[in-house]
């Protein structure tokens, strides 16, 4: 009888301890769109979809890298994929069809991969907190970035496949 009771308090604490609770969010989303871009916001109407050429654009991949990049070798910052400059909301569904099973949860592991592969797991696993938020019947990405502990630096290859490594730091509102 002991040994459950100390079994049901052990389980009872673990619950509590590994609960999850929603934080609420300071700003709405809908409001951050409505500001527009500036120092600490960046929006970019998908993460691989040229919607120009209705292709998958790896360049564009190297945008958003590059732009968390900026963010976290600065005072951190807020990207929102899935809202163009204008601040019109366009939704991930472009994106979500250029993947398997066309779902959030492939964007979302497509995107930490692609972080990962740039910036090592610990940093993408620390620095990030990615949500996909509702906004006038779209889903959207927002992606949180924390200032880094470190510098990070960004592998890039120019039109002749040279190799180099840039700092790519926020400047008002661009990279």
């Amino acid at each position: 009888k002991r040994r459950k009771q100390l079994s049901k308090e052990l389980n009872k604490f673990l619950n509590d301890f590994t609960e999850t609770q929603q934080k609420e969010v300071n700003v709405d989303v809908y409001d951050l769109i409505q500001a527009g871009e500036n120092h600490s916001v960046e929006f970019k109407s998908s993460l691989r979809y040229d919607m120009k050429e209705n292709i998958v654009n790896k360049q564009l991949e190297d945008v958003i890298i590059k732009t968390i990049a900026a963010f976290s070798n600065g005072q951190g910052g807020t990207l929102v994929i899935g809202v163009d400059d204008d601040r019109e909301i366009i939704g991930l569904e472009n994106d979500y069809n250029t993947l398997n099973n066309g779902n959030k949860d492939e964007f979302e592991l497509h995107l930490r991969n692609l972080v990962n592969k740039a910036y090592g797991v610990e940093f993408a696993s620390t620095n990030l907190k990615v949500t996909f938020p509702i906004v006038e019947d779209k889903e959207i990405c927002v992606i949180e970035i924390k200032p880094g502990n470190k510098p990070l630096y960004t592998v890039t290859k120019d039109k002749y496949g040279i190799i180099s490594e840039k700092f790519y730091l926020r400047s008002g509102n661009s990279s």
